[in-house]
């Protein structure tokens, strides 16, 4: 269908989505005939590409042709998800005017804005997954008469526990209201068969287009003197940063304070009150001149203005990620620029990759594992909309199966009831107990959402008190700056580890001091192990073997070296990994080429006993301790598709080495490529 005739065929929603801008979008000529067809769509293009757009228009187009809005006058018609509530705050400005002008209504139901009574139900209604499931559990009747459901920036919640409640939350919707029509939307996704986890005859609707991505990266030492002299030379006016961290972002918020952007400074995060959120998403947009220091919750389609420059503080967790982030600048061009500040050699290489990565459109996320500690949360929630007539376990089979299995769903479901969360008023009929219902009652079972601190440490001598660094995932003993450390006290509540030094390192890892990046998924190995040492192939990684001892150069990231290190250690090999990238073996010389691996049994012991610190840098969801103990550790496994893990180790090959190569290799990584 041509740009005329679509055109026509919005002949009611054309002129408030589009009129202003005269023509379509690329993307929008190519979906808007989809969903005028009724099809379940995923939509996958770049950010500022028109997505919103593309989908809601046709979507109330269909509502008015049908005759649905003028005859279900106070019935919601439209749910529209999105990740965080900030992202519908910044929809709902969007679409208030167009939806309004079209003799409809839109509303908000959030936890900053949870009314939402019987005599207001908007037609168009923003929400978030939390505030769905409270929705569906307390008003089922609600979505009786529902049209369509679209789920936006989907990559920010597939593959985590939200991702799988959201599942669970359609599957229920559907036992409510039939033939209802989905969409998906999303800016980065590997995975083309997203659609098919949500809902079934999905038609994937493609665009790629590439936008040139140019990048510099600055030592953090100079940071804010180097960032100044780029705004001189660039005439930059208005800066993004994105930190890691919200603590990071106000401490730097003081340091940026300086000319031209004195008294300019703002801070954007999730621990700000909403009114204040919104304040600082105000004050960019109408500002000329402003920096604005962030973290992940900017990552998304937000408003804040043009901006001429984002700015990286450290690499992100994945690639996806960085993407998302430097997609928030230079949003009417198709040049992307970007400032990435590093703290060492190791965070250089990362961002070389990571930008090179995103040029070819390339993520590596991982493969889609469900979320076990969904279970709970999703039961108490359907009993809580069962709660007048009870529900059996076969009421929730159909739900709860298609995602989990039955033998999983069954054991967990008895174990709530053996711990007395759930209870049996009468043969097979199942309620919450009296004690969750109270918890219920303040909307405490309906978030999955779990604060993570990605596993990270600060480190302290025992003997002299100083902070030594930072270091992810702890063991009884790490290597840290150059250093052997042996833990004497771990603070949990704090984040904080007192150690003694007992060594020297060994020579060939005093090139990695300092701290990692270690959350990026293991499959970005080679393509990181080939851009800084092309000879070898993808499969191949180098290592050395001096006297009785083997160090091999991996690169998979601190979450997945700490797990295998300690997984042969448990198996009596003298294991150690060093910041994510060097694994050392004492008294041990592999078997010709095979990658030493452990076993199955190995690794789940490493994480039973690793229980909380891993949930914690995991982000396992809010209800993951109701789950049996079992399936605590394989939550775990599953979370970080550590079968996935084991089979690519045995895909690999070791290359041997002489010593001094083996250092030469190593210190590839410290220097610019």
């Amino acid at each position: 269908m041509d740009s005329g005739k679509i055109k026509e065929s919005l002949r009611r929603t054309w002129m408030p989505f589009f009129g202003h801008f005269g023509d379509l979008l690329p993307i929008q000529e190519l979906v808007i005939p989809r969903i005028l067809e009724k099809d379940n769509v995923v939509v996958i293009s770049p950010a500022a590409s028109g997505k919103t757009e593309s989908v809601i228009a046709p979507v109330i187009e269909n509502l008015l042709e049908k005759g649905t809005a003028d005859t279900r006058a106070g019935k919601l018609l439209v749910l529209y998800v999105s990740p965080t509530r900030a992202l519908v705050n910044d929809l709902y400005r969007r679409l208030r005017d167009p939806v309004e002008y079209l003799g409809l209504t839109i509303g908000i139901k959030t936890g900053d804005r949870p009314q939402l009574t019987v005599k207001k139900i908007p037609n168009v209604l923003l929400t978030t997954p939390e505030s769905f499931d409270s929705l569906l559990a307390r008003h089922p009747a609600f979505f009786l008469e529902i049209e369509a459901v679209i789920l936006d920036e989907i990559h920010l919640l597939d593959n985590t526990p939200r991702g799988d409640q959201l599942r669970i939350l359609l599957n229920r919707l559907r036992k409510i209201k039939g033939g209802v029509q989905y969409c998906i939307l999303s800016a980065t996704v590997d995975d083309l068969a997203i659609g098919d986890r949500y809902f079934s005859s999905s038609k994937v609707c493609l665009l790629r287009m590439p936008r040139e991505i140019e990048y510099l990266l600055l030592e953090a030492k100079r940071f804010v003197p180097t960032l100044m002299e780029l705004v001189r030379e660039r005439h930059l006016k208005k800066i993004l940063v994105f930190f890691n961290a919200r603590s990071l972002a106000e401490l730097h918020s003081q340091k940026l304070n300086v000319p031209p952007f004195t008294g300019l400074v703002h801070v954007h995060h999730a621990s700000l009150p909403r009114v204040k959120r919104e304040e600082v998403e105000q004050a960019m947009n109408n500002s000329d001149r402003a920096i604005l220091c962030a973290t992940s919750t900017l990552e998304l389609g937000i408003d804040i203005g043009s901006v001429d420059c984002v700015v990286l503080f450290r690499p992100p967790f994945n690639v996806s990620s960085l993407l998302q982030r430097i997609g928030r600048g230079n949003r009417r061009t198709q040049k992307l620029f970007a400032v990435g500040i590093f703290t060492n050699g190791w965070e250089r290489s990362l961002f070389n990759t990571f930008f090179d990565c995103a040029k070819e459109g390339m993520f590596y996320e991982k493969r889609y594992t469900p979320a076990l500690s969904v279970i709970p949360q999703q039961v108490y929630s359907y009993l809580h909309q069962r709660r007048r007539i009870g529900t059996t376990v076969n009421s929730l089979a159909s739900m709860l199966f298609p995602v989990f299995g039955e033998d999983k769903v069954r054991a967990v479901f008895g174990h709530l009831h053996e711990c007395g969360n759930i209870e049996e008023t009468r043969p097979g009929v199942y309620y919450n107990s009296s004690r969750l219902e109270k918890k219920i009652e303040w909307g405490r079972i309906h978030s999955n959402i779990a604060e993570t601190s990605f596993g990270e440490y600060d480190v302290f001598s025992e003997m002299l008190g100083t902070h030594v660094g930072r270091i992810f995932h702890l063991r009884e003993r790490f290597v840290l700056g150059g250093k052997c450390w042996q833990v004497s006290q771990i603070i949990e509540k704090d984040k904080k580890v007192y150690a003694r030094c007992v060594g020297e390192a060994p020579a060939v890892t005093k090139i990695f001091e300092g701290k990692g990046a270690g959350s990026y998924n293991f499959r970005l190995a080679p393509v990181i192990k080939s851009r800084y040492i092309p000879g070898l192939g993808l499969e191949e990684f180098p290592c050395v073997v001096e006297g009785k001892d083997t160090h091999i150069l991996h690169l998979f990231g601190s979450l997945y070296g700490f797990i295998w290190a300690d997984a042969l250690f448990r198996e009596g090999v003298d294991a150690m990994d060093v910041e994510g990238r060097l694994l050392v073996l004492k008294e041990y010389v592999p078997s010709g080429e095979r990658f030493p691996i452990p076993s199955k049994d190995a690794v789940n012991k490493v994480l039973h006993d690793n229980i909380r610190r891993l949930e914690d840098a995991l982000g396992s969801g809010a209800f993951f301790y109701d789950l049996p103990p079992e399936y605590q550790v394989e939550d775990h496994f599953l979370n970080m598709d550590l079968e996935g893990f084991l089979d690519f180790l045995a895909g690999l090959r070791l290359v041997c080495t002489n010593p001094e190569d083996f250092r030469r290799l190593l210190g590839e990584f410290g220097r610019d490529a």
